[in-house]
């Protein structure tokens, strides 16, 4: 028997939507991990998850959805940021330098192949702000927080340029823990207080 939720017709029983969305997910993970984002189609993740494809559509408006979803689940931002905040650019810093040695989760480095795709800019430029600069501001706290966000975010975008455009082919050469301390001194400068560079 086919079920309302498999076929995009009636309504199917909340466990069964809930189920439905996570095949639709683990679906949409594996396959953007295996072949990378701009080489998969609604319909090839709707056909491995074995559901319509207007169900993409019913949970998540689209492919980009998807990826959104599965980014928020599994992104490593806000939880690198929260901690004990004397620890917070040394954190960052490891996780910029793990990045720079191919360190990251597979789906992290299989979207790195596909990072000139529009799709998969909008959807990182919403997870700048949603998972980044909102929640380290609010960590951060007072009324600068926004600006020292903003250079610390610089900073990591900087490393991953770098990384995707050259390959950091330098950065990488150099000492590992040297580097880290270099990246933390950069980050550290990006919390400093904005009011001793007016004095």
């Amino acid at each position: 028997m086919v079920r309302p939720e498999e076929t995009g017709g009636g309504s199917a029983p909340a466990r069964g939507r809930e189920a439905t969305r996570a095949r639709i997910l683990e679906s949409a993970r594996e396959l953007f991990t295996n072949e990378g984002y701009g080489a998969v189609s609604s319909r090839m993740i709707a056909a491995h998850a074995g559901v319509n494809v207007a169900l993409i559509n019913r949970y998540f408006g689209a492919k980009r959805g998807l990826l959104s979803e599965i980014l928020r689940e599994d992104g490593v931002f806000p939880g690198l940021i929260e901690g004990d905040p004397d620890t917070l650019t040394r954190r960052l810093a490891e996780h910029a330098v793990g990045r720079l040695y191919g360190e990251g989760t597979a789906l992290q480095r299989a979207l790195d192949h596909s990072s000139g795709d529009p799709d998969l800019q909008a959807v990182y430029e919403g997870r700048l702000k949603s998972a980044m600069l909102d929640p380290l501001s609010a960590y951060l706290g007072g009324d600068d927080a926004p600006v020292h966000a903003s250079l610390v975010a610089a900073v990591l975008l900087g490393l991953t340029r770098v990384r995707l455009i050259e390959g950091a082919t330098a950065l990488r050469a150099y000492d590992r823990a040297r580097l880290t301390g270099r990246v933390q001194a950069l980050l550290d400068l990006c919390l400093a207080d904005l009011e001793a560079d007016d004095g």
